[in-house]
Protein backbone atom coordinates (compact mmCIF):
# COMPACT_ATOMS: atom_id res chain seq x y z
CA UNK A 1 0.00 0.00 0.00
CA UNK A 2 1.45 3.32 -1.07
CA UNK A 3 1.38 6.41 1.13
CA UNK A 4 -1.20 8.32 -0.96
CA UNK A 5 -3.68 5.47 -0.37
CA UNK A 6 -2.95 5.25 3.36
CA UNK A 7 -3.52 9.00 3.82
CA UNK A 8 -7.08 8.62 2.46
CA UNK A 9 -8.04 6.14 5.21
CA UNK A 10 -10.15 7.12 8.20
CA UNK A 11 -8.31 8.12 11.37
CA UNK A 12 -9.74 5.05 13.10
CA UNK A 13 -8.14 2.80 10.49
CA UNK A 14 -4.83 4.68 10.61
CA UNK A 15 -4.58 4.00 14.33
CA UNK A 16 -4.44 0.26 13.55
CA UNK A 17 -1.07 0.72 11.84
CA UNK A 18 1.56 -1.45 13.56
CA UNK A 19 5.28 -0.58 13.46
CA UNK A 20 7.64 -2.85 11.56
CA UNK A 21 11.43 -2.74 11.35
CA UNK A 22 12.06 -4.98 8.33
CA UNK A 23 13.34 -3.13 5.22
CA UNK A 24 11.84 -3.78 1.77
CA UNK A 25 13.81 -4.01 -1.48
CA UNK A 26 12.17 -2.26 -4.44
CA UNK A 27 12.11 -3.17 -8.11
CA UNK A 28 15.11 -0.94 -8.79
CA UNK A 29 17.16 -2.42 -5.95
CA UNK A 30 16.58 0.51 -3.58
CA UNK A 31 15.91 -0.27 0.08
CA UNK A 32 12.83 1.27 1.72
CA UNK A 33 11.72 1.24 5.34
CA UNK A 34 7.93 0.71 5.59
CA UNK A 35 5.86 3.10 7.65
CA UNK A 36 4.17 0.10 9.23
CA UNK A 37 1.83 -2.81 8.55
CA UNK A 38 -1.97 -2.82 8.50
CA UNK A 39 -4.56 -5.50 7.65
CA UNK A 40 -7.91 -5.28 5.82
CA UNK A 41 -10.57 -7.62 4.51
CA UNK A 42 -10.20 -7.58 0.70
CA UNK A 43 -12.99 -8.69 -1.64
CA UNK A 44 -12.40 -9.91 -5.22
CA UNK A 45 -15.70 -10.08 -7.11
CA UNK A 46 -17.16 -10.08 -10.62
CA UNK A 47 -20.50 -8.81 -9.15
CA UNK A 48 -21.87 -12.37 -9.18
CA UNK A 49 -19.36 -14.44 -7.25
CA UNK A 50 -16.97 -13.10 -4.67
CA UNK A 51 -14.26 -14.15 -2.26
CA UNK A 52 -13.02 -12.38 0.88
CA UNK A 53 -9.58 -12.78 2.44
CA UNK A 54 -7.76 -10.83 5.15
CA UNK A 55 -4.66 -9.22 3.63
CA UNK A 56 -1.75 -7.63 5.50
CA UNK A 57 -0.36 -4.54 3.73
CA UNK A 58 3.02 -2.87 4.12
CA UNK A 59 2.59 0.91 4.02
CA UNK A 60 5.45 2.30 1.91
CA UNK A 61 6.82 5.83 2.15
CA UNK A 62 6.59 6.32 -1.61
CA UNK A 63 4.10 7.39 -4.28
CA UNK A 64 2.91 5.48 -7.34
CA UNK A 65 0.14 5.50 -9.93
CA UNK A 66 -1.08 2.37 -8.12
CA UNK A 67 -2.68 2.54 -4.67
CA UNK A 68 -1.92 -1.05 -3.66
CA UNK A 69 -0.07 -4.03 -5.13
CA UNK A 70 -0.91 -7.59 -4.14
CA UNK A 71 2.17 -9.73 -3.61
CA UNK A 72 2.69 -13.36 -4.49
CA UNK A 73 1.56 -14.65 -1.10
CA UNK A 74 -1.64 -12.61 -1.24
CA UNK A 75 -2.41 -13.78 -4.78
CA UNK A 76 -1.80 -17.30 -3.53
CA UNK A 77 -4.29 -16.75 -0.68
CA UNK A 78 -6.96 -15.98 -3.28
CA UNK A 79 -5.73 -18.87 -5.49
CA UNK A 80 -5.83 -16.50 -8.48
CA UNK A 81 -5.41 -17.96 -12.00
CA UNK A 82 -4.41 -15.21 -14.49
CA UNK A 83 -4.87 -15.33 -18.26
CA UNK A 84 -2.91 -12.67 -20.16
CA UNK A 85 -4.50 -13.68 -23.48
CA UNK A 86 -8.02 -13.07 -22.14
CA UNK A 87 -7.03 -10.10 -19.96
CA UNK A 88 -8.73 -11.67 -16.97
CA UNK A 89 -8.15 -13.61 -13.76
CA UNK A 90 -10.15 -16.46 -12.28
CA UNK A 91 -10.81 -16.50 -8.56
CA UNK A 92 -12.32 -19.71 -7.10
CA UNK A 93 -15.18 -19.08 -4.66
CA UNK A 94 -17.39 -21.37 -2.57
CA UNK A 95 -20.06 -21.50 -5.29
CA UNK A 96 -18.22 -20.94 -8.60
CA UNK A 97 -15.30 -19.15 -10.25
CA UNK A 98 -15.36 -15.34 -10.37
CA UNK A 99 -13.97 -14.03 -13.66
CA UNK A 100 -12.53 -10.52 -13.26
CA UNK A 101 -11.65 -8.72 -16.51
CA UNK A 102 -9.20 -5.90 -16.96
CA UNK A 103 -10.64 -2.42 -17.37
CA UNK A 104 -9.42 -1.81 -20.92
CA UNK A 105 -10.80 1.73 -21.06
CA UNK A 106 -8.69 2.83 -18.09
CA UNK A 107 -5.71 0.91 -19.40
CA UNK A 108 -5.91 2.63 -22.80
CA UNK A 109 -6.27 6.03 -21.18
CA UNK A 110 -3.25 5.53 -18.98
CA UNK A 111 -1.08 3.92 -21.64
CA UNK A 112 -1.69 6.78 -24.08
CA UNK A 113 0.16 9.17 -21.78
CA UNK A 114 3.75 8.80 -20.66
CA UNK A 115 3.96 7.68 -17.07
CA UNK A 116 5.09 10.39 -14.70
CA UNK A 117 7.70 9.09 -12.32
CA UNK A 118 8.35 11.39 -9.38
CA UNK A 119 11.80 12.88 -9.73
CA UNK A 120 14.26 12.62 -6.91
CA UNK A 121 14.81 16.05 -5.40
CA UNK A 122 18.41 17.07 -6.02
CA UNK A 123 19.60 18.96 -2.95
CA UNK A 124 22.84 20.86 -2.88
CA UNK A 125 22.56 22.47 0.55
CA UNK A 126 21.90 20.89 3.97
CA UNK A 127 18.32 21.16 5.23
CA UNK A 128 17.80 22.90 8.56
CA UNK A 129 14.68 21.23 9.93
CA UNK A 130 12.79 22.35 13.04
CA UNK A 131 12.06 19.25 15.12
CA UNK A 132 10.48 20.94 18.14
CA UNK A 133 8.30 23.93 17.27
CA UNK A 134 8.66 25.21 20.84
CA UNK A 135 12.37 25.75 20.14
CA UNK A 136 12.54 26.93 16.51
CA UNK A 137 16.13 28.14 16.87
CA UNK A 138 17.32 24.58 17.62
CA UNK A 139 17.33 22.90 14.23
CA UNK A 140 18.36 19.47 12.95
CA UNK A 141 20.74 19.62 9.99
CA UNK A 142 20.14 16.89 7.38
CA UNK A 143 22.80 16.52 4.69
CA UNK A 144 21.97 16.88 0.99
CA UNK A 145 23.11 13.30 0.22
CA UNK A 146 20.23 11.78 2.25
CA UNK A 147 17.50 10.46 -0.08
CA UNK A 148 13.90 11.69 0.23
CA UNK A 149 12.67 8.30 1.47
CA UNK A 150 15.33 8.07 4.18
CA UNK A 151 14.78 11.76 4.98
CA UNK A 152 11.06 11.16 5.58
CA UNK A 153 11.75 8.08 7.71
CA UNK A 154 14.40 9.95 9.72
CA UNK A 155 12.03 12.84 10.46
CA UNK A 156 9.33 10.44 11.64
CA UNK A 157 11.83 8.64 13.86
CA UNK A 158 13.07 11.87 15.45
CA UNK A 159 9.53 13.19 15.93
CA UNK A 160 8.48 9.94 17.63
CA UNK A 161 11.44 10.15 20.05
CA UNK A 162 11.45 13.93 20.50
CA UNK A 163 11.09 13.61 24.29
CA UNK A 164 14.58 12.11 24.77
CA UNK A 165 16.37 15.32 23.71
CA UNK A 166 17.43 18.03 26.16
CA UNK A 167 15.88 21.20 24.76
CA UNK A 168 16.85 23.47 27.66
CA UNK A 169 19.16 23.29 30.71
CA UNK A 170 16.32 22.10 32.94
CA UNK A 171 16.09 18.90 30.85
CA UNK A 172 19.69 17.93 31.64
CA UNK A 173 19.14 17.20 35.34
CA UNK A 174 17.57 14.30 37.13
CA UNK A 175 19.76 11.41 35.88
CA UNK A 176 20.35 9.03 38.84
CA UNK A 177 24.02 8.66 39.78
CA UNK A 178 23.74 4.87 39.67
CA UNK A 179 23.00 5.18 35.93
CA UNK A 180 25.60 7.77 34.91
CA UNK A 181 28.27 9.53 36.94
CA UNK A 182 31.37 11.37 35.76
CA UNK A 183 34.59 11.23 37.77
CA UNK A 184 37.89 13.03 37.22
CA UNK A 185 40.91 10.75 37.50
CA UNK A 186 43.54 13.41 38.15
CA UNK A 187 47.17 12.32 38.27
CA UNK A 188 48.37 13.17 41.81
CA UNK A 189 51.79 14.09 40.39
CA UNK A 190 50.27 17.19 38.76
CA UNK A 191 49.91 20.43 40.66
CA UNK A 192 46.51 22.13 40.52
CA UNK A 193 46.40 25.15 38.20
CA UNK A 194 44.36 28.30 38.70
CA UNK A 195 44.07 30.15 35.39
CA UNK A 196 44.24 33.92 35.38
CA UNK A 197 40.99 35.72 34.72
CA UNK A 198 40.44 36.18 31.01
CA UNK A 199 38.80 39.42 29.88
CA UNK A 200 35.90 39.39 27.44
CA UNK A 201 33.95 42.01 25.55
CA UNK A 202 30.59 43.32 26.82
CA UNK A 203 28.58 41.22 24.31
CA UNK A 204 30.40 38.00 25.26
CA UNK A 205 30.08 38.79 28.97
CA UNK A 206 26.33 39.35 28.65
CA UNK A 207 25.86 36.05 26.77
CA UNK A 208 27.94 34.16 29.35
CA UNK A 209 26.02 35.63 32.31
CA UNK A 210 22.68 34.64 30.75
CA UNK A 211 23.81 31.06 30.16
CA UNK A 212 25.28 30.77 33.67
CA UNK A 213 21.99 31.98 35.19
CA UNK A 214 20.07 29.38 33.18
CA UNK A 215 22.37 26.58 34.41
CA UNK A 216 22.12 27.75 38.04
CA UNK A 217 18.33 28.02 37.80
CA UNK A 218 18.14 24.50 36.33
CA UNK A 219 20.33 23.08 39.10
CA UNK A 220 23.07 21.94 36.73
CA UNK A 221 25.78 24.01 38.47
CA UNK A 222 26.21 25.72 41.84
CA UNK A 223 28.52 28.34 43.30
CA UNK A 224 31.51 27.06 45.30
CA UNK A 225 34.54 28.62 47.03
CA UNK A 226 38.13 27.60 47.78
CA UNK A 227 38.69 25.94 44.39
CA UNK A 228 41.88 23.99 43.70
CA UNK A 229 41.33 24.04 39.94
CA UNK A 230 40.04 27.14 38.15
CA UNK A 231 39.36 27.25 34.38
CA UNK A 232 38.14 30.20 32.33
CA UNK A 233 34.88 30.16 30.36
CA UNK A 234 35.26 30.70 26.64
CA UNK A 235 32.54 32.24 24.44
CA UNK A 236 32.50 30.94 20.85
CA UNK A 237 30.23 32.37 18.13
CA UNK A 238 27.74 30.00 16.46
CA UNK A 239 26.83 30.02 12.78
CA UNK A 240 23.38 31.47 13.60
CA UNK A 241 24.88 34.55 15.28
CA UNK A 242 24.39 33.40 18.91
CA UNK A 243 27.09 32.39 21.40
CA UNK A 244 28.15 29.03 22.84
CA UNK A 245 29.83 28.90 26.25
CA UNK A 246 32.69 26.43 26.71
CA UNK A 247 35.28 25.85 29.45
CA UNK A 248 39.03 25.92 28.87
CA UNK A 249 39.94 22.49 30.29
CA UNK A 250 43.34 22.16 28.55
CA UNK A 251 45.25 22.22 31.87
CA UNK A 252 42.91 19.71 33.49
CA UNK A 253 43.08 17.45 30.44
CA UNK A 254 46.86 17.28 30.77
CA UNK A 255 46.47 16.14 34.37
CA UNK A 256 43.96 13.40 33.51
CA UNK A 257 45.54 10.32 31.84
CA UNK A 258 43.96 8.85 28.69
CA UNK A 259 41.65 5.88 29.15
CA UNK A 260 40.74 3.19 26.62
CA UNK A 261 38.17 5.56 25.07
CA UNK A 262 40.65 8.47 24.75
CA UNK A 263 38.10 10.71 26.45
CA UNK A 264 38.57 14.33 27.40
CA UNK A 265 36.79 16.56 29.91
Amino acid sequence: MYEQCFEQLDEEDKERLKPIHAPVSGFGGEVMHPRGVISFLVTLSDRIYSRIEEIEFLVLLATSKHDIILGREEIGDFNVHPSTAHGAVGVPTQTDVAIIHVNRHCFATESSKPSKIPKQVQRTEPEKWVLNKKFPDQTVVIGPAVSEIVRTFLKQLLTKNMDIFAWQPANMTGVPRNIAEHKLRVNPAFTSIVQKKRKMGPEQTKAMNEQVKDLIHAGSIREIKYQTWVANPVIIPKSNGTWRMCIDFKDLNKACPKDCYISRN
